[in-house]
């Protein structure tokens, strides 16, 4: 399973148990917000594993941290793991928001990665080791 299908599949779980829960849940990564799913009142967003995150970092950008802080109450954090389906474990989902989330953002480290897009052109003219 590839990133992009770890990721849909967390997506389409966490829109699953929104609507199980009576809310009507949008998908609102393409709109540029600091979350994935919104779901009012919450903000949702989603960390995606193919394995256990039991012991993972939880990467979160600046405006997610941003966002957290400005509204504890309504900013959530839900964790998918186990998308693989690996060694017969089931698919969790972890829910992390208020006063928990915020002990972990408070207790990090913030780091700055670059990402950099590899453009087509980029990716076709680069050197291939076979």
């Amino acid at each position: 399973m590839g990133n992009k299908e770890t990721e849909q599949g967390a997506i389409s779980r966490v829109l699953d148990l929104e609507r199980a829960a009576g809310r009507d849940p949008e998908d609102v990564r393409s709109s540029g917000l600091p979350y994935d799913v919104e779901s009012s009142p919450r903000m949702i967003e989603v960390k995606a594993f193919s394995r256990s995150a039991r012991s993972e970092a939880l990467p979160l950008e600046h405006r997610q941290v941003l966002a957290a802080r400005a509204n504890p109450e309504h900013y959530y954090l839900y964790v998918v793991d186990n998308l693989a389906g690996l060694d017969g474990a089931e698919i969790g989902v972890r829910i992390l928001h208020g006063e928990a989330l915020l002990a972990m953002i408070e207790r990090s480290q913030p780091q700055i990665t670059y990402w950099p897009t590899f453009r087509a052109t980029e990716y076709d003219q680069a050197e291939r080791l076979q």
